[in-house]
């Protein structure tokens, strides 16, 4: 059966009272056994009707309170006035004082809707009810009645607080790692010195899928002019990925200032992280060393695409693939290998990437591939050119798309001199 809705409510109880006899005892009855707890005050606030749902919810009988201004005592310990008391004394201010919630009054003609936690004192307990009143006028426009409902929706509340509370949890929890994320990222930040990447003069960008990246660039040049970098990239991506490289950074640094050969460099990186990592993490590497003036190189691939050295027209003219497994696997000299030696005679570059940009792939599963890379290298005539070139095909093949991994480029020039 459809509950009566206070509007309903209201127009009988109003017809009653302006018509018969017989439809006012009709009202009374059929306001007594609504299933919706209800109550009704005259124009002088006592109760007229209280009925048998309102007994349930607040345990107090209608012979207690009818006649009488005591309908209080159902739902406070102490003395104040319910919303039906407000409407009839046309007191719309205190709503806001009294309840939780409580809707606009500006036209109480139509009924006021108000929320609020009560004691219920002969039940024992604390209950939220949803209130509505509404008042009910004679022909001539005088008040005659106000007729209160009732519903019980703690459980409601109850569920919505604890949204409220654990949202509020959450919160608190994701502000912190956002804290802790700022404050790993600072430190991460301040390892690497990009004042001496920009005195080394390379090229690079690296493209993070997540907040951190896996992916690391470092470039510096020995005291004896001779120019050493590296492109790493750690297993997976995001914070794990990027304290899995912090280790080799200082050591880097180390060997760089002491001019160490750069197969010397690649095993006490290797050491290092054999011995601070855990057995599933590792570390893809691309490490260079060149002899400018001399015209020399040499470079160690292990675990990521090819290294490629371009000619003037940004054309491959060599490639350098991967003969070693990544760093922290082994110790053992066969696993580590040996470098590779280069030359060049006129002026090129070396570009390194990671496999986050070969890897790249866009909305329908395409991977961007080295035929794509090597089809936006031609012609690009400066490493700036060439950078961008890169970053310009990568965007474009995933339309928006999230990259799934990391993504680093690194170009190194070979310059020729006067």
């Amino acid at each position: 059966m459809r509950e009566t809705s206070l509007e309903e409510t209201v127009g009988k109880i109003g017809s009653a009272l302006n018509g018969q006899d017989n439809n006012l005892s009709f009202a009374v009855t059929l306001m007594e056994h609504l299933v919706v707890p209800t109550f009704v005050l005259d124009a002088e606030r006592k109760v007229l009707i209280w009925n048998r749902a309102c007994e349930r919810l607040t345990g107090v009988p209608a012979a207690e309170v009818l006649g009488t201004r005591q309908h209080w005592v159902a739902f406070y310990e102490a003395s104040r006035p319910c919303l039906a008391d407000l409407v009839a004394q046309d007191d719309y201010e205190r709503i806001s004082h009294l309840y939780t919630v409580h809707e606009d009054a500006s036209q109480p003609s139509f009924g006021v809707h108000a929320e609020n936690w009560c004691v219920m004192p002969r039940r024992g307990q604390r209950l939220y009810l949803a209130v509505d009143a509404g008042p009910v006028y004679d022909e001539h426009g005088k008040l005659v009645a106000v007729v209160e409902t009732l519903r019980d929706i703690t459980e409601k509340q109850l569920a919505q607080s604890k949204v409220v509370e654990q949202a509020g949890i959450l919160k608190a929890h994701y502000d912190e790692h956002q804290r802790e994320a700022e404050l790993a990222r600072r430190i991460l930040d301040h390892q690497i010195r990009t004042d001496l990447l920009r005195q080394a003069g390379v090229k690079y960008a690296v493209l993070p899928a997540t907040q951190f990246s896996g992916d690391m660039v470092l470039a510096a040049r020995a005291p004896n002019g001779k120019l050493y970098a590296i492109l790493a990239d750690a297993t997976g991506h995001g914070l794990a990925a990027a304290v899995s490289v912090l280790p080799m950074v200082q050591e880097f640094y180390r060997l760089v200032e002491l001019g160490q050969p750069l197969m010397h460099l690649v095993e006490s990186i290797n050491f290092l992280l054999v011995n601070s990592l855990p057995l599933e993490r590792f570390v893809a590497a691309a490490v260079v060393c060149l002899d400018e003036p001399a015209r020399q190189g040499e470079i160690w691939v292990g675990g990521v695409p090819d290294v490629l050295l371009l000619d003037p027209s940004s054309a491959i003219a060599r490639r350098f693939p991967s003969a070693s497994l990544p760093l922290g696997v082994s110790t053992d000299s066969q696993v580590i290998g040996s470098p590779l030696s280069f030359t060049w005679t006129a002026p090129g570059r070396l570009l390194l990437v990671s496999d986050g940009v070969i890897e790249a792939t866009d909305a329908e599963g395409a991977l961007f591939g080295e035929e794509r890379l090597a089809a936006c290298l031609s012609g690009q005539g400066s490493g700036e050119a060439l950078l961008e070139a890169v970053q310009l095909a990568l965007r474009a093949h995933l339309r928006g798309a999230a990259a799934h991994d990391d993504m680093s480029i690194l170009i190194v020039d070979c310059p020729v001199g006067n």
